[in-house]
C-alpha cells in the first residue's frame, strides 16, 4: 500500500509541476517546499510569465506566488536563470536572489511558518554606527546585491555599486579599503527580528 502511495504521490507531483521548474537552489533542505518559475515559451523575456512561485513539494501544487520578486531580469536574461535561493538549513528562511537589470540584482528574505512566506525587510544601514558615514554615498548605474548564509549562521549581504568619496578617510571608520562593494552582517534577535550587527569591506 505504502508503495502504492508513493507512487500515486510521483504521479500527482510530476503532473502538477510540468509547466514550471525549480530554481537554483530553490529545494528546501527538507524537501518540502520549493521556489520555481515558468520557462519562457519564446526568447523574448518580455513575453514570459515573470511569477516566482512558492510550490509545495509533498503535493507537487502551488502554494502561492512570491510577489516581492520577479524572474522577469529587468528584460535580460532567462527566467530560469534570473533567480537562485539560499535556504536556512532548518528550511525556516528562504533568501530569493534576483536579477534586476543587465548588470543588476536584489534580494528577499522570508520567513517559512506553515507553508506560508512572509517577506522580512532588512534594518536601514543607519542602525549601525558604521552606516551613518554611508548616507552621502552616491550609487552607480548597475547597483545590486545578493545575500548568503556565513558560515557561523548569520545573514551576509554583499552590496555592490557605491561610488566613494575619494575626499574622506573611511578607515577612520572602521571601512579601511573601501572601493565601492560593502557587507552587511545581519542576525536574528531573540524576538526573531533582524540586527544589523556590522558592516565591512571585503577581504583583501
Amino acid at each position: 500500500m505504502r508503495i502504492i502511495l508513493t507512487a500515486l504521490a510521483l504521479l500527482s507531483s510530476l503532473a502538477f509541476g510540468g509547466e514550471w521548474v525549480v530554481t537554483e537552489g530553490g529545494l528546501s533542505p527538507d524537501k518540502k517546499l520549493a521556489v520555481a518559475v515558468f520557462p519562457q515559451k519564446t526568447e523574448f523575456i518580455d513575453e514570459a510569465d515573470d511569477t516566482v512561485l512558492l510550490i509545495d513539494q509533498t503535493t507537487g501544487r502551488r502554494i502561492g506566488p512570491l510577489e516581492e520578486v520577479s524572474s522577469s531580469g529587468g528584460t535580460w536574461g532567462t527566467t530560469t536563470e534570473n533567480v537562485h535561493c539560499v535556504w536556512s538549513a532548518d528550511s525556516a528562511i528562504l533568501i530569493v536572489n534576483f536579477r534586476t537589470g543587465r548588470l543588476m540584482s536584489s534580494s528577499q528574505i522570508y520567513r517559512i511558518r506553515d507553508r506560508r512566506a512572509t517577506p522580512l525587510s532588512l534594518p536601514a544601514a543607519t542602525t549601525h554606527p558604521k552606516g551613518k558615514n554611508l548616507e552621502v554615498l552616491q550609487r552607480s548605474a548597475n547597483p545590486g546585491s545578493e545575500i548568503t548564509f556565513a558560515q557561523d549562521g548569520t545573514l551576509l549581504q554583499r552590496v555592490w555599486g557605491y561610488v566613494p568619496d575619494w575626499n574622506l578617510d573611511y578607515s577612520k571608520h572602521g571601512l579601511s579599503g573601501f572601493e565601492g562593494e560593502l557587507h552587511f552582517h545581519y542576525s536574528f534577535d531573540q524576538s526573531g527580528e533582524l540586527q544589523l550587527r556590522d558592516i565591512t569591506v571585503p577581504a583583501p
